[in-house]
């Protein structure tokens, strides 16, 4: 089996590793290793089964006896070429492993009682009567196959969703985070939809609390990441077409941040579709004379890559579908620790509103730092 930085691979598992020492992670791997027996094909466990053996001899260097014992903070990202799976021999499967290690503030995030959610495998330890017991501090979260790159985007980068529970408080959220910034709202808020824009507009800030990885941004009510949760009364929610406040009767987190992300692309498509509309009317003022210079553009991949290779492009508003462009954009920001412009994806649209001037033209907006004809470039 080799290891390889520049081959194409994928995220197989990710885990979230907090105070475990390469020999307790070792003995939680042979469990998970016990609990997939019956997962998936033959080869897909092999697959799994070879990913906890690599684990295992891999993390110890890693550990560093001097700080903590030994003991792990950070993410252990393992990654195999998916395309290995199609067939083949397994051994020439081209693997890596990472970690990255927590800073102190991520490692206070991580921490913080009830701000991760998802499946917490504790650290058993042996008490006085030899009885296998859970500290209550230590633990390690696992994903696996297309969760695992979801649930890394998610914790490092997913933008908060701000909800307002009826019964809870007030939440910032993702999928995979949650943080409680009130524990209660006042009862007038259920009483009237003016009461609860007041409430957004003048109240909200203050009490909200950075669940960041990379820390140092607060979010603040936009136009499409307030969200109401559980049950309120039809005078407020028969209204909120009058607010950017929207409403999700569950307190489910997938649920919730579903809703944030219909409702962000949405917004998206709308930024798009004025950016449209704008050269539209630009184009409609210069058809008699022989200007071909504007700063924003639709349309062409030609001329996306080509405003990209010199360098002029400031953001792109791009259909999801188009994954060649997208993929080697997320790449070259990866490798470079950040882009030179902005990547808005937009997701299709379903139901009645599926298909409207964004998709007529092209699914690709795109704005560029001044006016320019990318015609005369090569």
């Amino acid at each position: 089996m080799t290891s390889s930085s520049t081959q194409s691979s994928n995220m197989m598992m990710l885990l979230l590793v907090n105070g475990f020492t390469p020999s307790d992670l070792s003995s939680s791997l042979d469990k998970l290793k016990s609990q997939t027996k019956n997962l998936g094909t033959h080869k897909q466990r092999e697959a799994y089964w070879n990913a906890y053996g690599e684990l295992q001899s891999t993390v110890t260097k890693y550990s560093n006896l001097d700080v903590e014992n030994g003991k792990l903070f950070g993410l252990v990202k393992y990654y195999r070429n998916m395309d290995d799976d199609d067939g083949g021999d397994d051994d020439d499967a081209t693997t890596k492993i990472e970690f990255e290690p927590f800073t102190k503030r991520q490692r206070a995030i991580v921490n913080t009682p009830r701000l991760m959610m998802g499946r917490h495998i504790k650290l058993l330890v042996d008490d006085d009567e030899d009885e296998a017991s859970t500290t209550g501090k230590e633990f390690i979260m696992p994903w696996f196959g297309d969760e695992a790159e979801m649930a890394y985007q998610d914790i490092t980068s997913g933008e908060e969703c701000i909800s307002i529970d009826s019964d809870r408080g007030v939440f910032v959220s993702t999928r995979m985070k949650r943080k409680n910034c009130a524990a209660s709202i006042s009862p007038t808020l259920k009483k009237s939809v003016d009461a609860l824009k007041e409430f957004v507009a003048k109240e909200l800030q203050p009490k909200l609390q950075s669940i960041s990885w990379q820390g140092g941004s607060i979010p603040s009510a936009n136009a499409y990441n307030v969200i109401l949760t559980g049950v309120w009364p039809t005078s407020v929610t028969q209204h909120l077409s009058e607010s950017n406040i929207s409403h999700c009767n569950t307190t489910s987190m997938h649920e919730i941040y579903d809703l944030f992300l219909e409702r962000r692309n949405y917004h998206y498509i709308t930024q798009a579709e004025e950016l449209i509309a704008r050269l539209l009317t630009e184009q409609s003022k210069n058809a008699k004379s022989s200007s071909m210079e504007y700063s924003v553009h639709f349309g062409s991949m030609k001329e996306l890559a080509c405003a990209k290779r010199n360098a002029l492009l400031k953001k792109v508003y791009i259909d999801s579908s188009k994954t060649k462009f997208i993929e080697n954009a997320q790449k070259e920001a990866q490798e470079d620790g950040g882009s030179s412009f902005e990547l808005v994806v937009i997701e299709k649209r379903s139901g009645a509103g599926a298909g409207g001037k964004f998709e007529e033209y092209g699914g690709v907006v795109f704005e560029t730092f001044y006016k320019v004809d990318l015609s005369i470039y090569g």
